[in-house]
């Protein structure tokens, strides 16, 4: 199951490649999708958060930013949705903490 503690961990990794240049993780529509369309209760929905959890595994294991991006596609879309919500969310934090937040 998806916990605080490893989806920090997860995040950072995905963070950690972007500043090495994977910038590029989403395709633009995916992260519209993500926040345009409200679907929090599909989010709760066990099946949803064991697929996040399976692509937050993946994606630790994939070293290249095609195959991450595969492995970001081959997951179901509200899947993809909540990992954008949630990575977006992180990036936030992460962002203000190093005080360089655009909010």
């Amino acid at each position: 199951m998806v916990t605080l503690g490893r989806m920090q961990r997860t995040l950072a990794f995905v963070l950690d490649q972007s500043a090495s240049g994977h910038h590029h993780l989403f395709e633009a529509g995916l992260i519209r999708r993500a926040f345009l369309e409200r679907t929090a209760a599909e989010w709760r929905d066990p099946d949803v958060l064991s697929g996040a959890d399976r692509l937050l595994t993946e994606l630790q294991q994939v070293g290249s930013l095609p195959g991450q991006r595969a492995v970001v596609e081959e997951a179901s879309d509200p899947v993809r949705r909540l990992f954008v919500r949630l990575y977006f969310d992180y990036l936030d934090g992460f962002m203000q903490r190093r005080g360089n937040s655009y909010h």
